[in-house]
């Protein structure tokens, strides 16, 4: 199996399986009528930063950053 296919490369040395990224296709908001943006055009993508196999190391960097995207509690 290819080892590319399967992980999300961060860097030479950091790499995420996909199994562990969650991507959604959703409607982006903007402002328009009602026929605006009737095609998914925005992607979600949630990822347990604990439960990754990241380093604890990039953990604990990601989970410092203060983003009102990134969630503390997971869920």
């Amino acid at each position: 199996m290819d080892h590319r296919s399967t992980v999300l490369a961060i860097s030479v040395l950091v790499s995420i399986p996909l199994d562990e990224i969650e991507l959604t296709a959703v409607r982006a908001q903007s402002a328009g009528g009602q026929t605006v943006n009737k095609a998914s055009s925005a992607i979600y993508l949630r990822f347990d930063i604990g439960a990754s196999s990241l380093p604890p190391f990039y953990q604990e960097r990601l989970l410092s950053v203060s983003d009102q995207r990134i969630i503390k509690e997971g869920g």
